[in-house]
């Protein structure tokens, strides 16, 4: 089910840079979104904090001038059925739907009605209540609750309004078992109220409860939901929990801060809903630097700053949206339990808002600010407090969403996927018997009398590596192996890795090359396409060396390992290589699954 709605931001690693902002559309094709910006590393972020997806983190996207990076993303959910094909076809008091939870906290419910109950189509609207319980021998009237039940205000649906409705949680305010089973609970408010959900014919682990003025019973039926949970790596422990966007203002300020206590380990991403004065430029082309405070609003600032990009809607005098800013692992570190402060301010200035004027006429004022939405009620969060201005506390807190990683990774610009993709780059396995080659490996040879060769290894016979040399007196040497690497992926990167040994430490005579060409050409060892490294800086001793990361221009790359060459030496020259692997670059977050 392709959505739209989902805001999108991109934040190049490092302070200073502001991060690029995008909400995607429904239209063809629908969920679309465009971002564009200098190279560098990026972590993105794609949340919707009043909808039921998870937040999705995407980090280590590395980019090169000119490349296209087109990912089709979508979050982790526990249970999910979009089908709208059946519904019940008589009014219900309540429904409740059993699913195993993945995570240890649930986050989001999403649901969509066929009918409010009210009037349909029509004007009327209830409120509806959702709830999350552990299943036990009993009937459902009797399984337990698991935290609060959160409120979902204003339920107005049927016919042309087909709204997906949600609600949703802090982490560790609904705890569960992963692997146990739970049930959602979506109820009218109001005793007697009664509604009708879409379904379809199939259940899950047991049947459907359904609580209706005809009865109540089991059916064979799944509704239309969707449930997310902390199994992805991140955290959120300040939610939007009431999903009732823009509720009410609250005063234009050049800087906000709410404090709140952390649950993960690192900062990953911060949402601010706020509007701007209609005599400013639109939302989306103002900007708030995130810093995080530990203790409160006075505190020591903790990692680095970054810039939050706005992004919203805009009618010529009024702008409303987002401030959205996403972090890589170990940029902000936190410790769990411990008190923040999440600041935003204003980096405007004369240059950026003097001259403009809007659709009225009105000239800018020039005063850098804008003014966040408050909580909606009956959402609130006791442990923490808005400070306007950076200094005086309100009694109300901000809404916006927090998102964490759950575990810490200061180096996970090196994270890689576990698997190698690369064969025999151990160079363990003969080709064909032992003919001196390595399997899967082709050799090349440039300079004539270059001898390629699969030997064990003078100090550890044991072990077997890959050499390039060439006969006594050789004035020139140049040649070695590639190996192609099929079937991956255009909008994933990789790094290669091995070790690397030579008798003469690299120069502009000499030395060892790795390269990779990310067109997978295996047939031109020349061909400009292919991306050398020249090693060693230290001769005689095996070197670990890992590559930059690599796209494919398509669905492969190739791997070269080269000797050369360009004047004699005594002994000859030669060139080893051992322990190369290939494996994609981990954009997921710390712990969670791939």
């Amino acid at each position: 089910m392709p959505l739209g709605g989902i805001l999108c931001f991109a934040s190049r690693d490092g302070p200073g840079a502001e991060a690029l902002g995008f909400r995607s559309w429904e239209t063809e094709p629908a969920g679309w979104y465009r971002m564009a910006g200098l190279e560098g590393r990026y972590t993105m972020l794609f949340s919707n904090p009043a909808s039921f997806p998870r937040p999705v983190i995407l980090g280590n996207i590395f980019t090169r001038v000119g490349e296209v990076v087109d990912r089709r993303v979508m979050p982790r959910l526990d249970i999910e059925s979009f089908e709208e094909r059946e519904w019940d076809r008589k009014p219900a008091h309540a429904y409740w739907q059993p699913f195993t939870p993945k995570g240890r906290s649930i986050t989001s419910v999403g649901f969509r009605l066929a009918t409010d109950g009210v009037d349909g189509v029509g004007p009327g609207k209830q409120d509806l209540v959702v709830s999350i319980h552990r299943v036990t021998d009993g009937m459902p009237d009797t399984w337990p609750s698991v935290g609060p039940s959160v409120p979902v205000l204003d339920v107005d649906t049927g016919g042309a309004k087909n709204h997906i409705w949600s609600a949703g949680w802090a982490s560790g305010e609904v705890p569960v078992e992963p692997g146990r089973e739970h049930a959602v609970r979506i109820a009218a408010a109001t005793p007697g109220g009664t509604f009708q959900a879409f379904w379809r014919s199939a259940s899950s682990s047991r049947p459907l409860w359904r609580d209706a003025p005809d009865g109540a019973g089991f059916v064979e039926k799944t509704l239309w939901i969707a449930v997310g949970s902390d199994a992805d790596g991140l955290v959120i422990p300040y939610a939007k929990r009431v999903h009732k966007t823009f509720s009410k203002l609250t005063r234009i300020a050049r800087k906000w801060s709410q404090t709140y206590v952390a649950r993960g380990r690192g900062l990953a991403g911060v949402i601010l809903y706020a509007a701007v004065s209609g005599k400013q430029p639109e939302l989306a082309r103002q900007r708030a630097a995130v810093r995080v405070r530990r203790g409160g609003p006075d505190g020591p600032t903790v990692g680095v700053e970054k810039i939050a990009i706005g992004s919203g809607n805009y009618t010529g005098d009024a702008s409303w949206g987002v401030f959205g800013a996403a972090f890589s692992p170990g940029e902000v570190p936190l410790e769990p339990g411990a008190t923040y402060a999440i600041e935003l301010e204003s980096i405007e200035t004369h240059e950026t808002l003097d001259g403009f004027v809007n659709i009225k006429g009105e000239v800018s004022d020039g005063r850098p600010g804008f003014n966040p939405y408050r909580k909606c009620p009956p959402d609130d969060y006791p442990a923490g407090t808005a400070y306007f201005e950076g200094k005086e506390p309100v009694d109300f807190d901000l809404d916006m969403q927090i998102v964490e990683y759950e575990h810490a990774a200061p180096d996970h610009a090196l994270a890689l996927d576990g698997e190698d993709l690369l064969r025999n780059g151990a160079m363990e396995e003969p080709a064909g018997g032992d003919d001196g080659s390595p399997a899967a490996w082709k050799a090349f040879v440039v300079e004539p009398g270059t001898t390629t060769a699969r030997i064990p290894d003078g100090a550890e016979p044991s072990n077997r590596i890959a050499r390039v040399s060439g006969p006594p007196g050789a004035k020139k040497i140049d040649g070695g192996w590639v190996q192609r690497v099929e079937g991956l992926a255009a909008a994933e990167t990789y790094r290669l890795s091995g070790r690397i040994r030579a008798s003469w430490a690299a120069d502009p005579d000499r030395g060892a090359l790795v390269g990779i060409d990310p067109t997978g050409q295996d047939g031109d060892p020349n061909a400009a396409t292919i991306r050398w490294a020249t090693l060693p800086a230290l001769h005689g001793i095996f070197v670990g060396w890992t590559s930059d990361p690599v796209r494919p221009v398509a669905d492969s790359v190739s791997m070269w390992l080269r000797g050369r060459a360009g004047k004699s030496s005594n002994p000859v020259f030669r060139t080893d290589f051992d322990a190369f692997a290939l494996r994609r670059v981990r954009t997921e977050p710390p712990g969670g699954e791939p």
